[in-house]
């Protein structure tokens, strides 16, 4: 036997067990390090789901929610965005309803007396509840922080009626949803058939259900099959506009802390330093002021470039609001993101096309308000009378007079010289200026035609007078 070569075999077999064994420990190990590295993997994309779960571009996707947070943005009390909505809730109002409704004669009415009794009425209907003056304003502003509008209508009694007038007259007053989170019952077949406006009790409120004649409801926002459900246009651009003041928050605070320079002491050594340290520690320097020592001073100037993107997302915001509201950028506060005049005149026309849906359902609104109340007041007053002599809604329209610049380069370009030209009469001409009261211009244009009628012939009359008194007529007053 080769004792050698036995011993040989011998430690080769103890190496490969050894090999084995060590092969075996990193493949363990490699597995608990596998195993971590699984872990840290599952636990990250854990971590991405809830991150991604929590992290929202909409912020309050409910109807309850958004109307809260614009009441409190509005008020003044939340945290962030205060200032944006207030001034998009208010320019919207102001730009939807313009200086106010416009009541008149509807073309084409029959009868001797046209629709003058109903304009009387109307007039006094609208002063009795001040429409014609800020509350139209301020149902515009509560339309566009709930996105829609409730209106109660009952008859009172008049305190002190005019001579000739009876003592009744119809209030119009607002109802909150806010406040009363009342319920629209429509019908099954009708989505826009309300038939019932419902408050449930409360505290401070009692069970109250109106019935179709005696409320007018109107949506600005939302589907058609879900009549409690409104959204305003700001709810849309909420978190936008709450990004937007987080934004300029944080630009304030880049801009206190690069508006503080540091001064700096550029020294050669340690002992330096501290010299300059102490030399400048109890000493309030100033501009002007003279400082001799062993080392130079300067002011840094910090590099600012790393924030400019915090300064495009505010510009981004500011787009995205504006064309959300349809509020023009310098109404908002950046006057520096239109580049021209034209561009300033186009974005006045954005809002008015932006607001044109608005203002149709407000005037359907006040045409429904007045139809509704002179039915009212017919049945209370009017009952006596037959049909013909009631007051008839019929007869007159509602109208929001819009202006804008190319609505007077129209009238000017187009319709002017028609007018001049005598392809287009005086009346139609006048009735296309906003806020312009045509049968009243004809009424005076009539009285002054009567008045220079009657000058005219008073004149002529003195003149034959003064050649009578003459002998130029032979006597005869009334000879040509």
């Amino acid at each position: 036997m080769n004792i050698g070569k036995v011993f040989k075999d011998i430690t080769n077999v103890q190496f490969m067990k050894y090999r084995v064994a060590s092969q075996k420990g990193r493949i363990t190990k490699l597995e608990g390090q596998v195993g971590k590295l699984q872990m840290l993997v599952r636990e990250d994309i854990l971590t991405m789901i809830d991150a991604a779960a929590g992290y929202k571009g909409n912020a309050y996707p409910s109807y309850n929610q958004a109307v809260a947070e614009i009441d409190r943005k509005y008020n003044g009390t939340a945290d962030w965005g205060v200032l944006e909505t207030g001034n998009i809730i208010d320019l919207r109002a102001a730009f939807i309803i313009g200086d106010g409704i416009n009541v008149t004669e509807k073309k084409g009415t029959k009868g001797a007396d046209g629709a003058e009794k109903e304009l009387e009425w109307v007039t006094r209907f609208l002063e009795y509840n001040d429409l014609d003056k800020e509350v139209a304003q301020e149902f515009a502003k509560e339309a566009e922080i709930e996105g829609k509008i409730a209106l109660k209508l009952a008859l009172e009694e008049a305190e002190a009626p005019a001579e000739g007038e009876d003592n009744y007259m119809v209030s119009v007053r607002f109802i909150s949803w806010a406040d009363k989170k009342y319920t629209i019952k429509t019908n099954p077949q009708d989505y826009l058939d309300y038939q019932q406006l419902i408050w449930p009790a409360t505290g401070k409120h009692t069970k109250e259900t109106l019935e179709a004649k005696e409320f007018v409801y109107k949506k600005f926002g939302g589907r058609i099959n879900k009549p409690n459900e409104a959204a305003p246009k700001i709810m849309k651009c909420l978190t936008q506009i709450e990004n937007l003041d987080k934004a300029l928050r944080d630009w304030r605070a880049i801009n206190h802390i690069f508006a503080g320079p540091v001064l700096y002491a550029k020294c050669e050594d340690e002992r330096a330093v501290e010299d300059a340290i102490a030399a400048l520690a109890d000493k309030n320097f100033k501009i002007n002021k003279i400082l001799a020592g062993t080392f130079e001073l300067e002011f840094l100037a910090l590099d600012i470039k790393g924030v400019e993107s915090l300064a495009d997302e505010i510009k981004d915001l500011i787009k995205m609001i504006s064309g959300t509201t349809g509020m023009p950028v310098h109404f908002l506060g950046f006057a520096e993101l239109m580049s021209n005049r034209a561009t300033a005149e186009n974005l006045m026309e954005m809002i008015n096309a932006a607001t044109t849906k608005e203002r149709q359902t407000w005037i359907g609104a006040y045409e429904e308000v007045i139809k509704k109340a002179m039915i009212m007041h017919n049945e209370a007053v009017n009952a006596q009378m037959s049909k013909g002599k009631q007051l008839d809604p019929n007869k007159i329209k509602v109208a929001i007079p819009t202006i804008t610049q190319a609505h007077y380069d129209r009238l000017e370009k187009i319709f002017l010289p028609a007018c001049l030209g005598g392809k287009l009469s005086d009346e139609a001409f006048l009735d296309m200026i906003p806020g312009f009261d045509v049968k009243a211009e004809l009424e005076r244009r009539k009285a002054q035609e009567e008045s220079e009628f009657e000058k005219t012939k008073k004149e002529n009359q003195d003149l034959k007078d003064e050649k009578f008194d003459k002998g130029m007529f032979g006597g005869d007053k009334n000879a040509e």
